[in-house]
């Protein structure tokens, strides 16, 4: 074979692939499909996999609003950083395994249309308290259009990263000042029955309203009388109390009297002992106290939503045998759409306990959310002397009180330490951000 045989043959076999490539190309286009890369070509066409990642807390994703392509194969990531459970699905769609503080979970949402999706958490209560986002999937070619009209996400907290040390300490200062700062209204107020002869009647009225939860914070929120928490319903062991429910919510509700041994036709859960009560219906609940204590009145309907929103309310019962003290302080924790509250309110909006050296303080905790809230008092220890209104036979002592949801916890605190003495939920992203205090905080006050 001469060079110049050789050099006809080379250029023969390059001019055929060349052609060959050129009607491959051809035949692609008309089809709709364009060589990418090697692994779209690999992929049968198919565009690249999406993953995306948010973290996850109390109560929103991070980033609020997530973009992928249409077709790709799209994972979302979700980390819990928050202190509750957590996981991440599409609305009406698939969901992912639960993540406990500290971990992680995967929803493996798959290939989708174009179009806007909607993501929750769906841990009860979670979603309505706002922890929602937005999947946008969009066509290739409109990509960097949504890219450049997206807003960045509002986390709703205050990043230290983007404050300087000067700005975080006047946040601080700020609430500290404010401290305790008036609002519109306050919730847990004690409630005077009117008499039917022996009986004890209580009338509450079932509502939407707009909460003041903090200084210019409105929310809105659902109440019996225009409070949040409900007013607060007292009576003594043996006398017999007719609660009167008016209906004036746009949804069905009831009244459940929770630690109170009740009748059960008495026992305000709609479908197993009574019909919901409707809009614009009432039910009268009527029996005799039998068991004293601290104990509580909400919703049991949609209750997860319900009853963050403001339908609950503190229930005592008196007897003969309560300790004396000087300060009788009923403390209800709520979390949920308004926020983490103290009696309705979020600090520095929340009310401090003012005592003189040497009294006595009886504090009744009640947790109506969502959470568990351990309860801190700096400076004096608390006497824990009953738990759900039933006594302890063996009195302890504790500095941070653990209250799971639907527990209450009866304390005695010795005012023994004059000062201010900080007094909040020991789950620190409830009570305080680089930007100062917020939420579940108040103060023991000893003068």
């Amino acid at each position: 074979m001469t060079p110049t045989t050789g050099a006809a043959r080379l250029w023969a076999a390059i001019a055929a692939s060349l052609a060959f490539f050129l009607v491959l190309t051809v035949a692609m286009s008309l089809t709709g499909t364009t060589p990418t890369s090697a692994s779209t070509a690999a992929a049968g066409g198919a565009v690249e996999p999406t993953a995306l990642t948010v973290e996850m807390k109390e109560f929103e994703f991070v980033p609020a609003e997530l973009q992928a392509e249409a077709g790709s194969e799209i994972t979302i990531t979700a980390a819990n950083t928050g202190q509750a459970e957590h996981n991440i699905a599409l609305v009406d769609g698939p969901g992912s395994e639960i993540a406990q503080a500290g971990q992680e979970t995967t929803l493996d949402v798959g290939a989708l249309e174009a179009g806007t999706y909607e993501f929750i958490c769906e841990v009860p209560g979670h979603a309505e308290a706002g922890m929602r986002g937005t999947l946008t999937v969009a066509n290739r070619g409109d990509q960097a259009q949504q890219a450049d009209a997206a807003a960045p996400a509002n986390t709703g907290h205050s990043d230290h990263a983007s404050m300087t040390p000067e700005e975080m300490v006047a946040g601080h200062e700020e609430g500290i000042k404010a401290f305790p700062a008036e609002t519109a209204a306050m919730g847990n107020q004690p409630l005077e029955p009117e008499m039917d002869g022996d009986v004890k009647v209580f009338e509450l009225t079932a509502d939407e309203i707009e909460w003041e939860v903090s200084p210019g914070e409105l929310k809105e929120g659902m109440a019996y009388n225009g409070q949040i928490p409900g007013p607060r319903l007292e009576a003594n062991i043996g006398d017999t109390v007719r609660i009167v429910l008016h209906n004036e919510l746009d949804v069905p509700t009831a009244i459940h009297p929770h630690g109170l041994v009740v009748p059960v036709a008495m026992d305000g859960v709609p479908g197993l002992t009574q019909d919901p009560v409707m809009p614009g219906e009432s039910f009268t609940y009527e029996y005799t106290l039998r068991n004293a204590g601290s104990h509580m009145y909400h919703s049991h309907f949609d209750s997860a939503v319900q009853v963050p929103m403001g339908l609950l309310g503190a229930f005592i019962v008196h007897d003969d045998d309560e300790p004396e003290v000087d300060l009788d302080y009923t403390m209800i924790l709520n979390d949920g759409p308004l926020g983490y509250t103290i009696n309705g309110k979020g600090f520095p909006a929340t009310e401090p306990l003012v005592v003189k050296q040497g009294q006595k303080v009886r504090v009744r905790y009640m947790n109506e959310g969502l959470q568990i809230h351990p309860m801190h008092l700096h400076g004096i220890p608390q006497q824990v002397i009953a738990k759900d209104g039933y006594p302890l036979p063996q009195p302890r002592t504790e500095d941070t009180v653990l209250i799971a949801p639907g527990e209450r916890v009866d304390v005695i605190i010795d005012a023994t330490e004059p000062g201010p003495w900080a007094f909040h939920c020991h789950i620190l992203n409830h009570a305080e951000a680089a930007n100062g205090m917020f939420g579940m905080v108040t103060a023991l006050i000893v003068e």
